[in-house]
């Protein structure tokens, strides 16, 4: 299969006002960081936990402590996400709080992101839209509340349809060479078959903006 060399978006992305990185999880086992960074990397978001479905307990991703402690010691950038199954506000801000007890010995260069992408579990979490984008921000006010920067993860399309009213700065998954998205993003993912030194599966590529 084709894969996103992270070689060559460096070349085609990486300008002035913006610096390439990658997102990552257990999903990509064990990572030598020193060879990411010398290929050119900068920052890292870490998976810090997800949600075990709708109700579910909170777990800690398995690779979270080494891959912060590792990326940090190699000068990268770090900022965490959590990939949620809230379906209501006091479930995201219990989920913020845990995020928060999780990453207090680590100093966070970026934001916290929150990822939720349940869509197949909506309909029984009796949530209308509006609703859907309180339990968001009640996630992310959490969070910034505790002197951290927040955003939100979402597609193109999802960011079109259903994230529409919050205002928290956003972190785009759009697969593309140049994404048409028309709004303001301050992140964006643009493959999820990236392919970098350090890594031995795919990995997805971002681009930072810095003054975005």
């Amino acid at each position: 299969p084709v894969r996103t060399v992270f070689k060559e978006v460096l070349e085609n992305y990486k300008k002035e006002n913006t610096e390439v990185g990658i997102d990552v999880s257990k999903w990509q086992g064990k990572i030598d960081f020193k060879k990411v960074k010398e290929a050119g990397a900068t920052f890292v978001m870490i998976r810090v936990g997800s949600q075990q479905g709708v109700g579910g307990q909170y777990n800690l991703d398995p690779y979270f402590k080494q891959n912060i402690e590792n990326a940090i010691k190699n000068d990268l950038k770090v900022g965490v996400y959590f990939y949620s199954y809230a379906d209501s506000n006091k479930e995201a801000k219990k989920q913020a709080v845990w995020v928060l007890k999780q990453i207090k010995e680590y100093k966070l260069s970026l934001p916290i992101a929150f990822d939720w992408e349940c869509y197949n579990s909506f309909n029984q979490m009796e949530l209308s839209l509006f609703g859907l984008n309180e339990v968001a921000e009640s996630f992310l006010e959490k969070i910034e509340d505790a002197g951290y920067d927040g955003m939100l993860y979402g597609s193109k399309n999802y960011l079109n349809s259903i994230w529409k009213y919050q205002s928290y700065d956003v972190w785009l998954a759009h697969y593309t060479k140049e994404t048409d998205y028309a709004s303001e993003y301050v992140m964006w993912q643009l493959c999820q078959d990236g392919q970098i030194d350090g890594i031995n599966t795919t990995v997805d590529i971002n681009v930072l903006y810095k003054n975005a």
